[in-house]
């Protein structure tokens, strides 16, 4: 029942539009804020079902953080997968690939707390295979896919 609950939360999310940076400009007016500046700091790749960090995605979420420190940013993590999967199943597919991407998430935005960065100065959230980069003809494509975004906002 949880994961049924799950996918029906991200198929409302995934219905958003993204103005105005990685927050839906709906949400920003809903809660009393308005976004000033956003950008992506960085995109990780990972390896198909993965979600560990390297040595190298290490560095660069500390780069990350100490940008996010300095310049008292509030960060947004999304994890993202590819289409595919080891089963044809729709609904096994869409939970897989939630899993996998909101373990992405996680994984990075507790890499930047480990960081430095205040928690309550991250959100994360799972985006599962709602947003490819790339039409996932080669393998290559589905490796582009699988990652997780952070972006550094400002707000007033």
């Amino acid at each position: 029942m949880k994961k049924l609950l799950i996918l029906g939360a991200m198929a409302l999310f995934c219905g958003c539009s993204v103005l105005n940076g990685p927050i839906c400009s709906d949400e920003s007016a809903e809660i009393g804020f308005k976004i000033t500046d956003s950008r992506l700091a960085a995109v990780l790749h990972f390896a198909d079902g993965k979600a560990n960090l390297s040595k190298g995605d290490l560095q660069v979420i500390k780069n990350v953080a100490q940008k996010a420190i300095e310049t008292d940013a509030n960060v947004l993590v999304y994890g993202h997968a590819s289409h595919h999967t080891r089963t044809n199943d729709p609904i096994q597919r869409m939970i897989v690939n939630i899993e996998v991407s909101n373990d992405r998430a996680v994984n990075t935005a507790k890499a930047l707390m480990d960081a430095g960065v205040p928690a309550e100065k991250i959100n994360s959230m799972a985006l599962f295979d709602s947003r490819p980069v790339r039409k996932e003809i080669t393998r290559a494509d589905q490796a582009a896919n699988r990652r997780s975004e952070i972006y550094l906002y400002w707000f007033e």
